[in-house]
């Protein structure tokens, strides 16, 4: 009953105060310890302070106010650092040894994003205020975009899906003359994160292939250009030259993909052209085509039908020379306009462009081709059937289109999130400049093996006597005691070391090598495809040699290679390998069970495994083996070191290398095979049938020897048996 009801109420006791809950008690205590713990953190942490972002300021023509759609890029706390995709634990998964994801990581940053500070200028960076507040940056001349976004404010990436098959979700064709490789070059770098060779693709495992289609004259034999485009072709394999006569056109790019890359088995689902004047965003790309959605920033986003999604031709369709700058079609709507090209050329025998000819075809006669099929079919299949034989065309260039494929207008304002192209860019720093402008983020087109360095490398000087050598069980870098027996203790299939081929890609300006540097260079290349190393060809190390023999690149270049694999194997570009047969893992356990003081000390001392032909007075460096050891590295350096054979011949690093190994010192460190003329280093005059690596090596051009030598090789790979060379 209520209590102010008159028989509850009394006269003579004193009101008394309501009792308090308990409950409630205890939860405004608990809510007060945990605002204690809020207040506490704030106050001991100084960088979560408020990030308010200012309005713009009317004053500055470069700042605008958008709408709600408008994209920015994301906001970095003071002391915080962009994150880079390579650091991405999603992107490079690394947790299972056994996978082969765990041995597939760059030794670069996979994805440069950030240029050198004396790169930047006024025109291409962005403010770094303005990226930190948010704020957008775009161009004033028009209110109808929206700012560009930094990629890496997108959540983390898929994990790492291996493509072992020759099926390529996208196919990118450069159509490039010969003559443009700083373009090239840029290009590998700013689409694919390709810098170097150092760590190179030696296949293509993601969804993504490449070429650069070479058409136009071919630069003069016996120049300085040809050497270098020579040394290209050797070190990246990413060139495929076109016949003499064959233009840049679509039928040819459409042709060479249906014969071409057919006959070597390969597959698409689209084929993404350009030239190589054009900037594309090639990520924003490949994400549109994959997500199923055209133009999905703008106001007019066009469907891919699921059911036939590569039906599809994207691009410019006015009859103009732009048409074939840059266009994307998919591999059904690649067959179909080969099939019907006689009927397409027909329609227009003035148009250039086969993808324009068909566009307007298929406006000419499309109404036609349905209505017959509504005819014939039910509505259901009917769609299904207009949908097969009626390719899906994303115009760009048209009145009521959405003109995301723009010219160059000399100036990174005028490009904006949503232009996925920009043709004639002539200038390679304008390239590079729309890279960053647009946060252009690097397209993997493979996952190569991951360094061998390791953080934590032992010092390449001993250490004192009363030091004492601190080791734990987590220690992923042996010390130079044990490295070797790490890398070599029983060389079975998921225990193998890394190795790289080596061998020089520089043609010396006399052009001896040239007709035949690149033939041994493929001669080289396919053995380690075949056997699962790497193939690493460099130029560049003997062309910045000052003040000594060209030759001494050979050691600037192993320096380099050299800590990122486990072993190198040098090869001098006159040598042939033979026999294709076996890999350098079997050479290396063959050679570690011959080591005359058994496989353990095998494992515990040798760094250096060189032939010495007999009767010759010193090894012979044109093919060896070389570990990555502290050693090693202190070798190289004395050899580096060692002045007096800069240009003393004709010995010149071979000499310094024999003079440095007869120190007692080193005694332990070499295996030197003498008299051995045919485990991996046979002259002509030696040579038996089974040999591995045959080494021309005349007093004169070896090129025509080496041709000869390169003839042999097939004929044996072919089956047949060869006595004898000479």
């Amino acid at each position: 009953m209520p209590l102010d009801l008159p028989q509850f109420k009394s006269d003579t006791l004193p009101a008394r105060r309501p009792r308090t809950n308990k409950r409630t008690l205890v939860a405004l205590a608990v809510v007060g310890v945990f605002f204690l713990f809020f207040l506490n953190a704030r106050v001991s942490n100084p960088d979560t302070t408020s990030s308010v972002q200012e309005p713009p300021s009317s004053s500055d023509p470069n700042k605008h106010i958008h709408d709600e759609t408008t994209l920015t890029p994301p906001i970095l706390e003071e002391g915080e650092e962009e994150q880079s995709p390579s650091d991405d634990p999603d992107l490079f998964p690394i947790d299972d040894p056994t996978s082969e994801a765990a041995n597939i990581l760059p030794d670069q940053e996979l994805f440069p994003t950030t240029p050198n500070d004396e790169d930047k200028t006024q025109s291409s960076i962005l403010d770094e205020e303005e990226v930190k507040s948010g704020e957008n940056v775009i161009s004033p001349h028009s209110n109808q975009h929206s700012s560009l976004p930094h990629p890496l404010s997108e959540e983390s990436q898929d994990d790492i899906i291996i493509n072992d098959s020759n099926h390529y979700t996208h196919i990118v064709v450069i159509a490039s003359q010969a003559r443009d490789m700083t373009r090239r070059q840029l290009i590998r770098e700013k689409y694919f994160g390709l810098r170097d060779n150092l760590l190179p693709c030696m296949r293509y495992n993601t969804d993504t292939l490449y070429k650069f289609w070479i058409y136009g004259d071919m630069i003069p034999a016996k120049t300085d250009e040809r050497r270098r485009y020579e040394a290209e072709k050797m070190e990246w394999d990413d060139l495929e030259e076109m016949g003499k006569g064959i233009k840049f056109e679509q039928t040819s790019i459409l042709e060479w993909a249906e014969t071409t890359l057919a006959d070597r088995g390969i597959t698409y689902d689209y084929l993404i052209v350009q030239d190589v004047n054009t900037f594309i965003q090639l990520s924003n790309i490949k994400r549109e085509l994959d997500n199923g959605v055209i133009s999905e920033s703008t106001h007019s986003p066009v469907a891919i039908n699921s059911d036939t999604p590569t039906n599809l031709v994207w691009g410019n369709f006015a009859g103009a020379e732009s048409d074939k700058h840059a266009f994307i079609v998919g591999s059904a709507a690649v067959k179909l306009a080969i099939e019907k090209q006689a009927d397409i050329t027909m329609f227009d025998v003035n148009g250039p462009h086969i993808l324009t000819n068909m566009y307007h075809y298929y406006e000419s006669i499309g109404a036609d081709v349905e209505s017959a099929v509504d005819a014939t079919m039910e509505p259901e299949a009917a769609a299904e059937e207009q949908e097969r034989v009626i390719p899906l065309f994303i115009r760009e260039d048209g009145a009521e289109d959405t003109h995301r494929f723009i010219r160059w207008e000399n100036n990174v304002e005028s490009v904006h999130a949503e232009d996925s192209v920009v043709t004639h860019v002539y200038q390679d720093a304008e390239f590079t400049d729309l890279a960053r402008w647009t946060y252009l983020k690097p397209s993997p087109v493979c996952y190569p093996r991951k360094s061998a360095f390791k953080d934590g490398q032992p010092p390449l000087d001993p250490l004192d006597d009363d030091q004492e050598e601190v080791t734990t069980e987590d220690d992923e870098f042996p010390t130079s005691d044990n490295s070797t027996s790490a890398a070599m203790a029983g060389l079975t299939e998921g225990n193998r070391p890394s190795i790289a081929l080596m061998t020089s890609s520089f043609i010396y300006p006399d052009n001896c090598m040239e007709p035949s540097a690149t033939l041994s260079a493929i001669n080289k290349r396919k053995f380690a495809i075949r056997h699962g190393h790497s193939f690493v060809a460099r130029s560049a190390e003997f062309a910045q040699q000052r003040g000594r023999k060209t030759v001494w690149g050979k050691i600037d270049a192993i320096e380099k290679v050299l800590p990122k694999y486990d072993w190198i194997f040098w090869m001098d570009m006159d040598a042939v390998i033979f026999n294709q047969e076996h890999s350098l893992y079997e050479l290396l356990d063959d050679l570690r069970e011959r080591y005359p003081g058994g496989t353990e000390a095998f494992d515990k001392n040798v760094d250096f495994i060189v032939s010495r032909p007999p009767r010759d007075p010193m090894l012979n460096a044109g093919v060896f083996f070389m570990r990555n050891s502290p050693w090693s590295m202190e070798f190289l350096r004395e050899v580096q070191n060692n002045v007096p054979w800069y240009n003393k011949g004709s010995a010149y690093e071979q000499g310094a290398m024999a003079e440095i190994i007869e120190n007692p010192k080193h005694k332990d460190n070499v295996y030197q095979l003498y008299p051995d003329v045919h485990t991996f280093n046979t002259f002509p005059k030696f040579y038996q049938p089974g040999d591995f690596i045959v080494h021309y090596a005349p007093d004169k051009c070896p090129s025509p020897f080496v041709l000869k030598g390169l003839e042999f090789a097939e004929r044996i790979e072919n089956g047949e048996v060869i006595d004898k060379l000479v």
